[in-house]
């Protein structure tokens, strides 16, 4: 393919104008920081060339502008735009779409920048959030991370998001603790609508940590007198017991739960003292018992 058919081919589509070092115009963005390499068939050694194909769309690279990120693969720039426009797949907060599809390192470039920011900022404040719940939970020194053999060697952030699940709320657009990782696996997907995070679905009844918010609060779950581990449903913490099966106690109506004490699953407990020491509303509210990192309540 000659040089006058590649840019015939893709000056509609914005492409920089700029001549290469080889003589060739740039395939590029027009304007951009750093001109991508020569598309034209045999000027330079490597595979991407103008009769060749973006990995992403599979369309002829001079269909559209491409781009070279940091490792040195090249795209379509509009296939890197719309992934990070789409961002990620399903409910559950994850940042394997700011990846090179390739060889899944960062999609870092210039002309990224804007788009990527926020999406960092994002990341960071997950990040933050998991890191801290992980040392609460007393994790960092969990075989994944410290033995070489570990998926997470000397990652505890990798580890730490992996374990556990973030949303985006629904209504604040504030990302949330919604349990552990392996919920995902265990439930449908929600709708983006019901993921509402505890303030917005009112589960923590105005209850805030002045401290920490209300990343850390410890609920009692909502179906039995047992310390809550997961968040679903935007509105609804469970044991792990109750988690496990769910489809027999979510929506069962108040009345026929068990009262104080009540055990997993619907079963009731003999005795009228509450295994967890505290009074609570009825069994099938929801219930803060305090600040998990403050180990008391006294911070409300």
């Amino acid at each position: 393919m000659d040089t006058i058919n590649v840019v015939s081919r893709t000056e509609t589509f914005s492409t920089c104008q700029r001549p290469l070092p080889c003589g060739h115009y740039c395939g590029g963005v027009a304007n951009e920081v750093s001109c991508a390499p020569c598309m034209v068939r045999g000027c330079q050694d490597h595979n991407y060339h103008g009769d060749g194909h973006c990995p992403v769309c599979t369309e002829p690279w001079t269909s559209k502008p491409v781009i070279q990120i940091v490792c040195g693969h090249v795209f379509h720039s509009e296939c890197m735009r719309q992934m990070l426009t789409n961002r990620w797949h399903g409910s559950r907060i994850t940042f394997g779409f700011m990846l090179c599809p390739l060889c899944k390192n960062s999609l870092s470039h210039p002309d990224l920048y804007e788009i990527m920011s926020p999406l960092m900022h994002l990341y960071d404040k997950i990040k933050t959030k998991a890191l801290t719940r992980l040392q609460h939970d007393g994790l960092f020194q969990d075989k994944d991370i410290t033995q070489p053999s570990g998926k997470y060697y000397k990652d505890p952030a990798g580890f730490a998001m992996d374990k556990y699940a973030y949303y985006m709320c629904s209504k604040c657009q504030e990302p949330y603790f919604g349990g552990e990782g392996r919920c995902q696996d265990e439930v449908e997907e929600s709708d983006p609508k019901e993921l509402i995070c505890p303030l917005c679905s009112d589960t923590t009844k105005n209850k805030v940590c002045s401290r920490h918010g209300s990343d850390y609060l410890q609920y009692k779950c909502r179906y039995c007198c047992s310390l809550a581990t997961y968040h679903c449903f935007g509105t609804t913490h469970f044991c792990d017991p109750c988690h496990s099966n769910h489809t027999v106690v979510h929506g069962k109506p108040t009345a026929n739960l068990p009262k104080c004490p009540s055990g997993p699953c619907g079963k009731q407990l003999p005795g009228s003292s509450c295994p967890l020491g505290i009074a609570h509303p009825p069994t099938g509210e929801e219930f803060v018992i305090g600040c998990a990192l403050c180990v008391n309540s006294s911070s409300f």
